[in-house]
């Protein structure tokens, strides 16, 4: 499907370089430029760094598989894949909505097209510019199956990857939330037991903060293009709802927005989520036993100072200019705001 992308995506160019004077047509050209950017560069992510991914993905399975042999981390671990799969389902579901929407158009057109004229021609509102006639009906269909292609060709890898992205937060978090949950419960009765246990503790929250590390190295240039392209993508289907609110095509734009909506607060939503969670790590200090613990062993007060220290730090995602936290999100809805109105002025 990524080929159909890449035999559309010259024709949506030249459709913009005729179209130039035109804001409207233009602007809907550009936003289906930058969604098969992103598309593309998705999909040649997970082909580049498959490697790694598959690397990721399998100390991900040794920690969450150690940790599930307790009950209660087993459960935390269970919530959390419940609420990430509650998340991407609703994403999924709207972006599928989009691309479906996006096939129907041409359907809609066509028939209103049919009422108002009574000749039947297949219409493409997609924007591009055909070397072919569609106005022969077997140029038309072929036209049609490549948008269909190219359609969901856009969709899949951009599920897949930010999906994957939510569920390798979710289980980040959980990691987090199991070592705040033995850190709270930390206690113990011999100074043979201390130390090997709170080793446990600390150890399992290192190896989540090199986990955070990984995870943000991996996806810091999809988040970047992420913010940069949702910034453009706003600006650009906010202007085309206000040209096209009484429209056929009303309903696919709305749900565009959405879901353009939706995909930049996923990222930021778990970039806020796995830095509030990694950081709890230093309360879960303060509300444990560790006066006990100190009692037994003074020198075990130095290592939780120091732990607490560090946890106040957490981790964070980021996409090289910016960190992924809804303080973003909302910047970045503004400043789309700001591009729609300097739209509104050129038009």
């Amino acid at each position: 499907m990524e080929g159909f992308q890449s035999v559309m995506q010259p024709m949506i160019v030249a459709f913009s370089v005729q179209n130039v004077e035109n804001v409207d047509r233009l602007t809907n050209a550009v936003g289906s430029i930058l969604v098969n950017i992103l598309a593309l560069l998705k999909f040649g992510l997970i082909i580049w760094q498959h490697k790694d991914f598959k690397q990721l993905v399998a100390q991900f399975r040794i920690m969450l598989s150690r940790e599930c042999e307790s009950e209660v981390s087993a459960i935390i671990i269970s919530q959390e894949n419940k609420r990430e799969q509650r998340v991407s389902g609703f994403y999924k579901n709207s972006f599928m909505l989009t691309a479906a929407l996006s096939c129907l158009m041409p359907v809609v057109s066509t028939a209103v097209f049919y009422s108002q004229t009574g000749e039947f021609q297949l219409q493409l509102t997609f924007p591009c510019s055909y070397p072919w006639d569609n106005k022969k009906l077997y140029n038309s269909l072929f036209s049609y199956i490549l948008l269909l292609s190219g359609s969901f060709g856009a969709v899949v890898p951009t599920i897949c990857i930010d999906t994957f992205f939510a569920a390798l937060s979710h289980n980040l978090v959980a990691l987090y939330k199991t070592a705040q949950h033995k850190m709270q419960l930390f206690g113990v009765e011999s100074l043979e037991e201390l130390q090997p246990r709170l080793n446990e503790i600390l150890q399992l929250y290192r190896n989540s903060l090199e986990l955070s590390d990984a995870l943000n190295r991996y996806f810091r240039l999809t988040i970047c293009m992420q913010f940069v392209v949702a910034s453009l993508l706003l600006c650009v289907l906010s202007y085309t709802l206000s040209e096209n609110y009484a429209e056929p095509q009303m309903p696919f734009y709305a749900v565009f927005t959405l879901t353009v909506l939706i995909q930049l607060y996923i990222y930021c939503y778990c970039g806020e989520y796995l830095k509030t969670e990694s950081r709890e790590f230093a309360r879960a200090i303060y509300d444990s036993p560790w006066y006990e613990a100190i009692a037994i062993n003074p020198q075990i007060g130095r290592s939780l100072q120091v732990s607490m220290i560090r946890a106040q730090r957490g981790s964070h995602i980021d996409g090289y200019f910016f960190e992924a936290n809804l303080e973003v999100f909302l910047s970045i809805v503004t400043t789309a705001g700001s591009y729609f109105t300097l739209l509104r002025s050129i038009s």
